[in-house]
Parts: structure tokens; C-alpha cells; sequence
């Protein structure tokens, strides 16, 4: 599976994405995780299966669904975020690719 995670830059979130490949390994489950700028997503968007959006660019949620052409799109809580709770989001990651 591999796991977008856009923000603003791409750098605040080096952290989460290896906390989330951490949660990946402890469910068994092979990610690759990649923290790319919302500048990148064109780039990017083919290969992926799902796409985080960082609280910062939330404002970008529905320019990225329309270009994720079905994909899963998922906003990260501010909260989470701010907490780095990589266990709770990467459960919204597994739940978000099962119904997809």
C-alpha cells in the first residue's frame, strides 16, 4: 500500500510518516509512506493508494478528491495530528481502504 501524506511543505510531516510506517509493521501490513508538498501531488498521485491531507491544507480536500479520480482522501484530525497519533490515524487509513 503505499500512503500520501501532503502538507503544506512536505516537512512537518517527516515525524508522522515514521510513526506510520511504524503502525504499518506493527499491523503486518507492507506501506510505503511518502510526505510530499501539496506542490507534488501530480506527481505522485498515480502510484498512490490513499491520500492524508495535513490540518494545514484541509482547505485543499475537495481540489484532491476530484484528482484522486476514487481513491481514498482522508483529513487528519488536528488533534492527532498535533499529538502524532499514528495508531489512531493509520486505524482510519485500514477502515478508509477496506470500503474503498
Amino acid at each position: 500500500m503505499k500512503i500520501l501524506l501532503m502538507c503544506n511543505a512536505g516537512m512537518s510531516t517527516g515525524i508522522l510518516q515514521m510513526k506510520l510506517e511504524e503502525e504499518a509493521r506493527k499491523h503486518q501490513v507492507e506501506a510505503n509512506v511518502e510526505a510530499i508538498p501539496m506542490g507534488e501531488l501530480n506527481e505522485n498521485i498515480d502510484s498512490a493508494d490513499i491520500i492524508l491531507l495535513g490540518p494545514q491544507i484541509r482547505f485543499a480536500y475537495q481540489d484532491v478528491v476530484k484528482q484522486a479520480q476514487g481513491k481514498p482522501v482522508l483529513l487528519i484530525d488536528v488533534q492527532d495530528f498535533g499529538m502524532m497519533r499514528a495508531d489512531k490515524i493509520f486505524q482510519n487509513v485500514l477502515e478508509a481502504c477496506k470500503e474503498a
